[in-house]
């Protein structure tokens, strides 16, 4: 009968918990994003990226460090009008894997978005590839990554050859 090597299991245990807890966190983090959203809270959008993340939101444009990308969320009360002045965006997010390795992560997800611009009802489904890092014991956003498959009326659908009626205005 073998002894077990004890360190070396609570070491693997210890490795495990760190992975389950990290992958909760963030879980957790991607809900917040989206909630802020769900919620109207575009200006604190930015506090869940780190000090030089990177956002690429395919043709509605990209933006560099935490505060650029806070610039980019706060200004979309007055760039995606709903018709009645401030957006109306609801996402839905679903299909979130992760890849724990340290203090670094990826993670994909989709996600299906009802918003209202310029007074129509759209849908938007898109892909999310994510980069996190945690920093001092917290998890943020060092990379999104979107990819817009289709962001269409309502009543036009996603079957047309446009795919992509949305736009980011000044």
């Amino acid at each position: 009968m073998t002894t077990p090597d004890i360190t070396a299991e609570l070491a693997a245990l210890r490795h495990r918990l760190d992975v389950l807890e990290s992958r909760e966190e963030i879980r957790s983090l991607r809900a917040r994003f989206h909630d802020h959203v769900n919620t109207d809270r575009w200006d604190e959008i930015g506090d869940l990226f780190s000090t030089g993340a990177e956002l690429d939101y395919d043709y509605l444009g990209s933006s560099s460090g935490r505060q650029a990308i806070g610039e980019f969320f706060g200004s979309i009360p007055r760039l995606l009008p709903d018709g009645d002045g401030g957006p109306f965006v609801r996402q839905f997010i679903h299909a979130h894997e992760i890849e724990v390795d340290g203090d670094t992560a990826t993670g994909t997800s989709h996600m299906f978005a009802t918003p209202v611009y310029h007074g129509q009802s759209f849908l938007v489904s898109a892909r999310f590839a994510d980069v996190y890092g945690r920093h001092d014991g917290v998890w943020f956003f060092d990379s999104v990554t979107m990819r817009i498959w289709y962001s269409v009326p309502l009543e036009q659908g996603w079957a047309g050859a446009e795919r992509h009626h949305m736009r980011l205005e000044a």
